[in-house]
């Protein structure tokens, strides 16, 4: 007989043990920057609306923000990165130590500057403000030897302190085969598991314990025909031998989550809540960083699933490049059902 999916105590149980683990967050950091108007009226210059400046804010994006969900989830994000020694850089490396965040394993790069993301957002004096345009600053670069070898000691000093290891990797360089080689290495040493969150070059995360790759990366990495779930169990089963993970799970936005397993049936996983979001950024790494911590408070693939489903479910009802805390998580259990399991 198949045992029943988890019910919201045990779901609850397992939030509350996501306190003070651990997680070494390895990968690409981010300075998400905003640039906030208000629209009233079209350039005579072009056809292009005119905005009144209202203000800029920045915020820790990829890697940087999933550490920043690992702690505002009540973990400890021990954070291994690059930064360059630019502005930007400078801003980036404020933002994490006001947050509380640790910069010690961070490599400072002299050769290339930090990568940005800025968004324009843009509404009338009554409508929320909506993102028409994104700026992108940075490129993908790997990184010298000696940056590499800095890294590198970095990555085994943190994941030898960790309870878990996630690598977020945005394509912009810090995961070089021989970074993730040394992460993936130390952490099957400390016998602790490891979660991947990477759009590219799935197939090369061998050893890892999960991957969490959105359909649209599935599909661009396995060549699909289409986003049918049919196609997209294929791939993930496909994926999870290639590989050689634990599990894999596809998320899939209002259509929740396909869970792979070693020698099990797919599952799917509902979402909760609504499904008239607001901002999917950020999303992806909520769920990565709750699984890591999941995972590494005891909970077995199913409920972290679960639990990040939950977790999802909260950032996309905010705007912009945001985190869940633990309260809001638990709140969030006690509002929704826990998602439907079928399979």
């Amino acid at each position: 007989m198949k045992p029943a999916p988890p019910d919201r105590g045990r779901l609850e149980a397992l939030a509350r043990r996501l306190r003070r683990r651990s997680v070494a967050v390895i990968g690409d950091l981010v300075l998400d920057r905003y640039w906030v108007g208000r629209s009233s009226r079209i350039s005579r210059e072009a056809p292009v609306l005119i905005l009144d400046y209202e203000e800029e804010r920045h915020v820790p994006g990829g890697a940087a923000n999933a550490a920043m969900n690992v702690r505002a989830l009540g973990g400890v994000p021990l954070l291994v990165g690059r930064l360059g020694e630019d502005p930007a850089g400078i801003t980036l490396r404020r933002a994490l130590r006001s947050s509380g965040l640790a910069t010690r394993w961070f490599y400072r790069d002299g050769r290339s500057g930090t990568v940005v993301k800025t968004r324009v957002l843009a509404g009338s004096s009554h409508a929320a403000r909506q993102q028409i345009v994104r700026l992108d600053r940075g490129r993908s670069e790997a990184p010298t030897r000696g940056a590499e070898a800095a890294l590198i000691r970095s990555v085994r000093a943190a994941v030898r302190r960790a309870d878990a290891v996630l690598l977020s990797d945005y394509g912009y360089g810090v995961l070089s085969r021989a970074v993730r080689g040394a992460a993936l290495a130390e952490a099957k040493r400390a016998e602790i598991p490891v979660v991947v969150d990477s759009r590219y070059a799935l197939r090369s995360y061998r050893g890892a314990t999960l991957l969490t790759p959105n359909e649209h990366e599935v599909r661009d990495a396995m060549g699909l025909p289409s986003l049918g779930t049919a196609a997209l169990k294929r791939a993930g089963e496909a994926l999870i031998r290639a590989a050689g993970a634990r599990c894999v799970w596809i998320t899939r936005g209002s259509d929740g989550m396909l869970v792979f397993e070693r020698r099990a049936r797919p599952r799917a996983l509902s979402i909760v809540g609504s499904a008239d979001v607001a901002d999917v950024t950020g999303a992806g790494d909520a769920v990565s960083a709750t699984a890591a911590l999941a995972l590494a408070a005891g909970g077995s693939q199913l409920e972290a699933a679960m639990l990040a489903t939950y977790a999802a479910s909260v950032v996309v009802m905010k705007r912009g490049t945001a985190t869940v805390s633990r309260e809001e998580l638990l709140e969030a259990m006690r509002a929704h059902p826990a998602p439907r399991v079928t399979g």
